[in-house]
């Protein structure tokens, strides 16, 4: 009797793995190929509306720069730069208040900016799921970011296609082809997270690749909620090293031509600033 119940446990865990296994199989089972257009058509809806639904806003961008060497080690930091970043009517300005903390004397640029990047609002969606790119999509995964399911679409852009554009101290350029992946919302076609990776690049740029990743979150401006850039990290490979900018997004406000805007913690909030946030920038 010990072995017959023995045995007979032993086949209901096997049924309950298997079990658990299936139901696992089917949560993570990739849409169907007519679902996957569908998310895709709602992406590029999403895409489309994006920028033109944006309202004129300001916020700090905090961006810290790093160098290694060619292999990726050895990592040293180098400047942080906080600057002023102004949204209005579709093109971004940046303004550096503070380099390391400081506030940086007028007229004079006392900071190293081996990697400089911009057009974290809507540029890289438009470049990816505009409807003249000509990219290629195809179903990757299911994956979590900050709690939520998201669909992974992984995508590919020829050069024949391509609109990214790389100069080297503005005498070589060149368009190069790239690749990435795309985190949706698989109800709404939100895109929650892009990322680009340039490596058909020409010699006499002297680099070997570039890659940026852009994380997209909730935002309040005014009276409505908005999905905006969180965090983005840009990494470029020359020939020589290697340089990665991480960046951040903080203190979203709305922006109006006629007002006076002060940068840091909203009103009513306590008046320490933890190590990690930003310092108040001056008036606009």
């Amino acid at each position: 009797m010990l072995c017959v119940a023995a045995a007979a446990f032993s086949g209901l865990t096997l049924a309950q793995e298997n079990d658990s296994a299936s139901a696992q199989n089917q949560v993570q089972a990739p849409p169907s190929p007519a679902e996957q257009d569908k998310l895709l058509d709602l992406m590029r809806q999403y895409a489309e509306r994006y920028v033109s639904n944006l309202p004129n806003f300001i916020c700090v961008q905090v961006t810290s720069q790093y160098q290694g060497n060619k292999k990726g080690k050895h990592w040293h930091k180098g400047d942080t730069l906080t600057a002023k970043l102004t949204y209005a009517q579709g093109h971004e300005h940046r303004a550096v208040y503070l380099v390391n903390d400081k506030p940086i004397r007028p007229g004079r640029r006392p900071w190293r900016t081996p990697l400089v990047t911009e057009g974290e609002f809507g540029t890289l969606l438009e470049r990816v799921l505009g409807p003249d790119n000509g990219a290629i999509f195809t179903w990757a995964r299911w994956e979590t970011i900050r709690n939520k399911r998201a669909a992974v679409f992984d995508y590919t852009v020829d050069q024949a296609h391509s609109s990214l554009s790389l100069s080297l101290s503005g005498y070589v350029k060149a368009t190069v082809p790239y690749t990435g992946s795309v985190y949706a919302d698989p109800d709404t076609g939100a895109i929650w997270r892009i990322t680009d990776s340039a490596n058909e690049i020409p010699p006499e740029l002297q680099t070997e690749s570039i890659r940026t990743t852009i994380d997209y979150a909730e935002a309040t401006i005014g009276d409505a909620k908005y999905l905006l850039p969180l965090e983005a990290t840009v990494s470029m490979q020359t020939d020589r090293n290697q340089v990665r900018n991480e960046i951040q997004f903080q203190h979203y406000r709305k922006f109006e031509t006629d007002s006076n805007i002060t940068f840091g913690p909203p009103e009513g909030s306590d008046a320490t600033t933890p190590a990690n946030q930003v310092p108040a920038a001056p008036r606009q």
